[in-house]
């Protein structure tokens, strides 16, 4: 951890196995997000030989789990974050932590401006959307979900994304009329394939 200040090395190795004193630091609004920075950076996705990584992924783990509990959390906790690749590895980690509550995950996905605040969406929403996505398929009755309940529709998403989603729902009887011709019209392709297959199976 030798690009790190001495301040932060102290707080990260500090905080490992502490849950009070990562609940003070998190109140450190002046310096929370720099400590967490550091930890992203060398946590052990980014230097596995880093001897304190543990403590980095601790420092963490124990926020994205415990502290992190509404979208805006993460405005506050990127505040000095320089780099898009810091982001989007904290992101990541995130959402690829069993732990995280799906509230959290659910809001996020539904606040585009937040998404658009935070950059680089591309690089780690696909996971939580089509995480999000699964979930819905299997709980929602057959033909009510709507484009908006699988993605946001305000975000320049990739059209494999899209395509992806809606055949997802399409395929299980779960996508609404009117998405269908959505789906259709759009992601022709795909529409016809799930739709001879769905016949084939009459």
């Amino acid at each position: 951890m030798s690009n790190q200040s001495p301040a932060s090395q102290y707080y990260i190795s500090s905080a490992f196995q502490n849950p009070e004193f990562v609940q003070q630091l998190w109140c450190k609004e002046d310096k929370i997000s720099s400590i967490l920075c550091h930890a992203v950076k060398e946590c052990s996705v980014n230097n596995s030989d880093s001897p304190l990584s543990i403590c980095c992924d601790y420092l963490i783990d124990y926020i994205c789990v415990y502290l992190i509990n509404k979208p805006s959390d993460f405005i506050h906790i990127f505040q000095d974050f320089e780099e898009a690749e810091d982001k989007t590895t904290f992101m990541n980690l995130y959402f690829q932590n069993y732990l995280v509550h799906s509230t959290v995950t659910n809001a996020l996905l539904s606040n585009h401006k937040i998404i658009e605040a935070i950059g680089d969406y591309h690089s780690w929403i696909e996971y939580p959307l089509k995480y999000r996505a699964t979930k819905l398929i299997q709980n929602a009755p057959a033909g009510s979900l709507t484009t908006n309940d699988l993605f946001p529709t305000e975000l320049d998403l990739l059209n494999e994304m899209r395509d992806y989603l809606l055949s997802c729902a399409y395929a299980e009887n779960k996508l609404a009329e009117t998405d269908i011709i959505y789906f259709k019209t759009n992601f022709a392709r795909s529409y016809e394939m799930l739709t001879q297959a769905k016949q084939g199976k009459k």
